[in-house]
């Protein structure tokens, strides 16, 4: 046997070739140059072996089989012909795994993403571990591109376009159970026994005895297996992903590949798919889609946020939170189902329990869904005590306060955990505006109070701001940002200030909105002008979606518009008192009917004579009067918040935003947009509506300072 620093091959008496990835220096497997040359190396070992019969394809890693391709070499390639020769490289490759003339196995357990799926796909079997960990997706469309390596031709292929081109557009991913029942896996392995399961499925291969053929239904065979049917399939997804197409070319440039595929064969499939992965390689959106990529991954280090790798940070295992409510529950949840042993405490055990009823129920939602195992579950509601005593809490390493929006109340519960909790424990606040170094003034360990800020719903939003308080030291930031990471969120460490990061930023923006209704603009108007602009959803159905009585608790708090008063406090207050308080009650700036979306609101009474500004055009886009007056204030809030040094770089501002509140991804995040719209044509602008509308939108000193003044610039990503 030939020696690989990468793989370990092997081959036993039967004939059966074992192929294990293990690349060196890395905690996960990714495809790079030094993997494909092995591999080629080890393919070209079993040609010649004539008594080879069969090839198990796995990981040696236990994070998982692998990741994908390594995202530094896509972002690496300079020129179409460089991009051309990489994925025709790939492709090639993975067809001499098809062309084989003995089966071969993946055996899969974690990620499976990208390029290692489109490996498992051209393999002839995949078996694949059943636990929360096993993931099979191909994601590229997240980064801008789409799979080059065979997927967008072998994934139709094998379950069908319905099921493939939805996984393809939105790079979802599917667990061990969903992918034997889409015919993604041709058999599922339990996670005790894994190693003898795989031995047994290609002990039974070596038997003659093939796995069972996924059986579509009727409905699907028509669908999936006829031109006629394709053609429907076809049209139905071009027409969902229509509005999209033009910010985010990748998802057209997917379809195009998937079909000639399917209309001309495998070759012109690749050939197609080959061309298309070249040319949105190089759009702006594949790029800004690549940057956030990389500012998550800087984001998730510890060093990145105190500095050096040199750092002792107390290592955290047990979490207790104080509050069983919507957040502190969510919470709870989401560090019980991430592998942390939980204390839930509130004042009594009634609101204990309707806590706990709320982390079942999320709980119970995710194994349906197919996020959570049926065994993970339990053993994530098994992980936590609920209790009304104090005693528990004080067996924890980290507590996470997450009681009511009071400065009072939450010093008098620092002050009792500092007297009652062991010295070494850590104390975070949940709170989204309030003071830490406040909180922190009335304990003895002000170095290890920190902010935990979680956005709602907790297990959604990926964001969390790890808010750095006066003494706040880095051991303690370096163990947030490791638990923040370990619940599966992006950290953000920020600095104290009104509204932290997300916020600041945002309710300018909110705020802009409700002026406009209170002025008597159309609350569908407001709405669909964000959207068409490239936010996920408008701003009043995203104010309905929070709360409207959260909304008017943080408007309370923040300086939305100290330069001058504004409208919305008063208006959100007063929606309150009438019982508007968002999706939660059927009622906010719109009604819902079963939880969708149906008429707006009656618009307030206009006393205003406030005019739109005129259209302008920023770097060849059109941008209409009310889309100005809302991105603007959010993007002058951004240049002031790097100002005040919220944040030290331009880019954790983008990545905030982008994660903590759906800014259009493509665009990179608001000052990536500020950058390539030009800032001096957004100073002349917010100057415009300065004159217009009152000195909240004079220029921030982000546009104003000379360009060698601002902080390290995107390019440093």
């Amino acid at each position: 046997m030939s020696t690989y620093e990468h793989l370990h091959v092997d081959r036993d008496a039967r004939g059966v070739w074992t192929i294990s990835f293990d690349l060196a220096g890395r905690a996960v497997n990714v495809f790079n140059e030094s993997i494909f040359r092995e591999l080629t190396a080890a393919l070209d070992q079993i040609d010649r072996d004539s008594g080879a019969k069969l090839l198990v394809l796995r990981s040696a890693k236990e994070a998982g089989f692998f990741v994908g391709a390594d995202v530094n070499r896509i972002q690496d390639l300079t020129t179409p012909e460089e991009a051309e020769l990489a994925i025709k490289s790939g492709q090639d490759l993975f067809q001499r795994i098809e062309d084989l003339k003995i089966p071969s196995v993946a055996a899969i357990h974690g990620n499976c993403l990208g390029g290692g799926l489109e490996m498992a796909l051209a393999c002839t079997y995949r078996i694949v571990r059943d636990d929360g960990s096993t993931k099979l997706g191909l994601p590229e469309t997240q980064l801008g591109v789409i799979p080059g390596w065979g997927g967008t031709q072998r994934l139709p292929r094998q379950i069908g376009l319905q099921k493939a081109a939805p996984m393809i557009l939105t790079g979802s991913s599917k667990n061990a159970v969903k992918a034997k029942q889409a015919g993604l896996a041709d058999a599922v392995a339990s996670t005790e026994n894994f190693d003898s399961d795989v031995a047994a499925f290609v002990n039974q291969l070596l038997a003659g005895k093939k796995p069972d053929k996924h059986s579509p239904k009727l409905r699907d065979r028509f669908l999936d297996g006829t031109v006629l049917g394709r053609t429907i399939v076809m049209r139905m997804a071009r027409k969902q992903i229509a509005k999209q197409s033009q910010h985010y070319p990748a998802l057209p440039a997917a379809l195009n590949a998937i079909e000639t595929g399917l209309k001309q064969g495998l070759k012109p499939g690749l050939a197609k798919e080959r061309a298309e992965f070249c040319r949105v390689l190089f759009t702006p959106t594949c790029r800004n889609l690549l940057g956030l990529f990389f500012q998550r991954e800087m984001a998730r280090s510890a060093e990145t946020w105190v500095g050096t790798t040199d750092i002792d940070a107390p290592q955290i295992k047990t979490i207790a939170v104080l509050g069983a409510g919507t957040m502190g529950a969510g919470i709870a949840q989401l560090a019980a189902t991430s592998g942390f042993q939980v204390i839930l405490k509130d004042i009594d055990e009634l609101t204990v329990q309707q806590g706990i009823k709320q982390i079942t129920s999320l709980t119970e939602k995710g194994v349906r869904k197919g996020g959570l195992s049926r065994q993970a579950a339990d053993k994530a509601l098994a992980a936590i005590t609920p209790t009304a005593e104090m005693q528990p809490v004080t067996q924890a390493d980290l507590v996470i306060e997450a009681i009511v929006e009071r400065m009072d109340i939450k010093q008098k519960v620092f002050s009792e955990l500092d007297q009652q909790l062991p010295p070494q424990v850590l104390l975070a606040s949940n709170t989204s505006s309030l003071s830490i170094s406040d909180m922190a003034a009335v304990t003895k360990r002000a170095d290890k109070v920190a902010g935990l800020h979680f956005f709602n719903p907790v297990h959604k939003l990926p964001l969390v701001e790890v808010v750095r308080a006066k003494e706040t030291s880095a051991n303690t930031i370096a163990a947030l940002v490791n638990v923040a990471k370990a619940l599966g969120k992006t950290p953000l460490v920020v600095a104290e200030g009104p509204g932290f990061l997300v916020n600041r930023i945002l309710f300018p923006y909110f705020d802009e909105a409700v002026r406009l209704v209170v002025e008597g603009h159309p609350i569908q108007e407001i709405d669909r002008e964000a959207k068409r602009f490239g936010m996920p959803m408008g701003p009043l159905e995203l104010l309905d979606t929070v709360g409207i009585d959260v909304g008017a608790d943080v408007a309370s708090h923040l300086p939305m518009a100290s330069v001058d008063e504004s409208p919305t406090p008063k208006q959100l207050a007063e929606m309150v008192v009438q019982g508007r308080r968002g999706l939660k009650s059927g009622k906010g700036f719109y009604d819902y009917k079963n939880g969708k979306r149906d008429q707006p609101m009656p618009s307030p009474v206009s006393t205003s004579s406030a005019q739109l500004p005129l259209a302008v055009d920023l770097n060849g886009e059109t941008i209409s009067g009310i889309q100005q007056r809302l991105i603007l204030a959010l993007i002058n809030a951004a240049g002031q918040c790097l100002h005040d040094r919220i944040v030290e770089e331009p880019w954790m501002v983008d990545l905030g935003m982008v994660l903590g509140t759906g800014f259009a991804p493509f665009r990179g995040g608001p000052l990536r947009l500020a950058e390539t719209w030009g800032r001096d044509r957004l100073r002349e602008q917010l100057n415009n509506l300065a004159d217009l509308f009152g000195p909240r939108f004079e220029p921030s000193p982000f546009f104003t300072e000379s360009r060698t003044a601002t902080p390290a610039s995107h390019n440093s990503v």
